[in-house]
């Protein structure tokens, strides 16, 4: 069978959401068999599944390591580990539909459709301009990244070991990965350095806001730099999404960094014995890490179980969709509150910035939050039947598995054969998108609708 025929039968069998799920895992499986090459290898010993563990992590833009990435890895292998961020980051069918369209000049209407669930945007009749801008944006920011970190590492650790940390550390952060080849402590070296925190930090929010939202604003900047329409006018005409992401981004920040700083003020296991300054940039640094990224300039393992339970929540919460970032997304997390609190009020309708959120959306985002509860909880009992590990340590490498944040009170490389699959198959799950597995289930081919039939309302207690 030609590749051609290979193409056009995946195109007719599979829906776009399927073609999303197993492109991640044909991914994933080639990089793991790229990093089980004796090339990629600096010491023999590491089975096949840690390898696919690293690739997972990689892929999914995770961050949980069963092996120090530096000490297992030689260029080769860092280089792999890069360019599987960098795929991860950006969405395979982000890259299929570049290759497609360079080489082309077109996308099928199939590949469209994958695309629009794979970054969730909503113009199809502009999704040539949107793959660009993805591009460049992502070029844009990891390069200022590099040039910035570079000035920090290249004097540390010499020219050709400087620029490639920096190169690996602007992409994983900017990818919202969490992966380092600085050792085995992620950034607790760096605890008190303003430049590397406030580099990483900036990569990480502009990573995890979605690229739709960069799309939108920049639109609007160069109509204020056109000189078309005014600063405030602008404003009110960013899309919705745009202005609830940015929103919700800020506020999960600031609470979080309020919360940290507040609950480990004085834990000299963490922050305790730190300035002022350092401790509100600390407490700054893990509440942006925390929501997707997978950094980490503390040791989780010594910090207030308070800390950690609300940690957990905003790696729940997540990134805003569309981005490199996990969990159930800062959209959906907004539209169930402003469902709850509509409901208490007694409202028929759901209004957030002058515009009316139809109900569908609410439908979409329980689904979406309780799919991936459901996927956690399972995992959670896994572990738990498998692992001795205390119940929040295995809880909270359960949580930054699905959310794809990489975080780890300690238990990653001690996990059993078994509990890494399960922490593989939460990454897995996580990155791909409970809404598109749930989609993948249901193939397209032969289904067609039956007759609805209407029933009586039933009466149900509630509460």
């Amino acid at each position: 069978m030609t590749l051609t025929k290979i193409r056009k039968k995946i195109r007719t069998n599979f829906t776009p959401a399927q073609q999303i799920a197993l492109s991640f895992a044909s991914v994933i499986l080639i990089g793991a068999f790229l990093l089980s090459l004796p090339i990629s290898n600096k010491i023999e010993g590491s089975s096949f599944l840690d390898h696919l563990f690293i690739s997972t992590s990689a892929v999914c833009v995770t961050g949980l390591t069963t092996i120090v990435v530096v000490d297992q890895y030689t260029i080769f292998g860092q280089s792999v580990i890069l360019g599987l961020m960098q795929i991860g980051g950006l969405g395979l069918m982000t890259l299929i539909a570049v290759f497609v369209i360079y080489m082309s000049g077109k996308l099928t209407l199939s590949n469209r459709l994958a695309l629009n669930e794979a970054v969730n945007f909503f113009n199809l009749n502009d999704f040539n301009h949107f793959i660009k801008a993805i591009i460049k944006y992502t070029l844009f920011f990891e390069v200022i990244g590099f040039i910035v970190l570079a000035t920090r590492f290249v004097p540390m650790l010499g020219i050709r070991e400087g620029l490639f940390v920096s190169l690996f550390t602007a992409v994983s952060a900017f990818c919202n990965a969490g992966l380092d080849i600085l050792g085995g402590s992620s950034l607790q070296a760096f605890a008190h350095d303003p430049l590397i925190n406030l580099t990483i930090m900036f990569l990480i929010v502009v990573g995890g806001l979605g690229f739709g939202v960069w799309f939108d604003i920049s639109q609007g900047s160069k109509s204020l730099i056109r000189k078309t329409y005014p600063l405030q006018y602008i404003i009110k005409h960013l899309k919705v999404h745009t202005k609830l992401a940015i929103s919700m981004t800020v506020s999960l920040i600031l609470i979080g960094t309020i919360l940290i700083f507040l609950f480990e003020y004085n834990n000299m296991n963490s922050i305790g014995s730190f300035n002022l300054i350092d401790k509100i940039m600390a407490s700054l640094f893990q509440s942006i890490t925390t929501r997707t990224a997978g950094f980490a300039t503390l040791n989780i393992a010594t910090m207030k179980s308070a800390s950690l339970f609300m940690m957990m929540i905003l790696m729940f919460i997540g990134g805003s969709p569309g981005g490199t970032a996990g969990g159930i997304k800062t959209t959906t997390f907004a539209i169930l509150m402003f469902m709850i609190i509509s409901e208490l009020q007694n409202k028929k309708d759901i209004i957030v910035f002058n515009r009316n959120i139809q109900r569908e959306h609410f439908r979409k985002a329980f689904v979406v939050a309780f799919i991936l509860l459901s996927t956690l909880s399972i995992g959670i009992i896994g572990l738990s039947l498998i692992e001795p590990f205390d119940f929040l340590s295995i809880v909270f490498e359960s949580v930054s598995a699905i959310a794809t944040v990489g975080l780890s009170m300690g238990i990653t490389s001690s996990l059993s054969s078994l509990g890494k699959i399960i922490i593989i198959l939460l990454m897995y799950l996580g990155r791909i998108g409970p809404l598109t597995l749930m989609l993948s289930i249901n193939r397209k081919v032969g289904c067609k609708k039956g007759h609805e039939i209407s029933y009586s309302n039933a009466e149900i207690l509630i509460g």
